[in-house]
């Protein structure tokens, strides 16, 4: 077996310890606090809008090609997941304080960060060694931001999470990438099964999210317009990453 996408998954994942770590060991004001929560909640509005989309998009194909039995199958495992998910996670969470929303991030992003692992196989097995570097670069540095996920709900709730709890976070989240490049380059690409798994990372976002950004109103006095900037600043945040990646991996290398 080539482990060399191994290798690069490790890299690209590897880094949401990096943020996670940052986070948890600052010193904040509650305003402070309540910025940074509302930052996560616009990083994880992108992240679960674009998995939604994704899942969106492979079943719509299926009923654009006419493969009504495959457009059918898709289409209710994807309704099973995002409404077993969220069912799931509230009977999981079932903490007011939020204590459990750390495990909840870190599991939603895993399954998230599996799809960059594909897209750093996919540009190994076009031949472009470069365009895979590019990607891990990318996805690292953009991972590094998604482990301000994890320890935001903590440092909002004024608990201390010590590196024992940390690091095994921030490898649920992380280290799927690595599967993700590992499951692609085996040639594993079954399209129902990619869709259902954004339709959970998705659902587990958006769950996450709501959480997160009611309490950071709460702390910045309400959904008042510092809240929504630094919503937005989240979001665009993300949004410019992935616009940077899409040009990366566009490239000519």
């Amino acid at each position: 077996m080539n482990y060399f996408p191994i290798l690069l998954g490790l890299i690209a994942g590897g880094t949401v310890a990096i943020g996670a770590i940052i986070i948890s060991k600052g010193k904040f004001s509650k305003t402070t606090i309540g910025y940074l929560g509302a930052f996560t909640g616009g990083i994880l509005s992108y992240l679960a809008l674009d998995t939604g989309s994704e899942a969106e998009e492979i079943v719509t194909n299926f009923l654009s090609a006419k493969d009504y039995s495959a457009f059918t199958i898709a289409l209710i495992l994807t309704s099973v997941g995002l409404l077993g998910t969220w069912l799931l996670l509230s009977l999981l969470e079932k903490n007011p304080s939020g204590e459990g929303l750390p495990v909840v991030v870190a599991s939603a992003l895993g399954f998230h960060n599996i799809g960059e692992g594909f897209a750093i196989a996919a540009a190994l097995l076009s031949g472009s060694v470069a365009a895979a570097w590019a990607f891990t670069i990318g996805f690292a540095v953009h991972n590094a931001t998604e482990g301000f996920a994890i320890s935001s709900p903590a440092v909002m709730s004024k608990r201390v999470m010590g590196l024992k709890v940390l690091i095994p976070l921030s490898l649920l989240a992380g280290l799927p990438t690595t599967l993700g490049a590992s499951i692609y380059y085996l040639g594993i690409s079954n399209e129902i099964f990619l869709a259902f798994l954004n339709v959970i990372a998705s659902a587990s976002l958006v769950f996450v999210m709501i959480r997160i950004n009611i309490n950071a109103s709460s702390l910045l006095g309400g959904f008042k317009a510092r809240f929504w900037t630094w919503l937005f600043i989240g979001i665009a945040t993300t949004y410019g990453l992935e616009v940077l990646l899409d040009i990366l991996g566009g490239a000519t290398f």
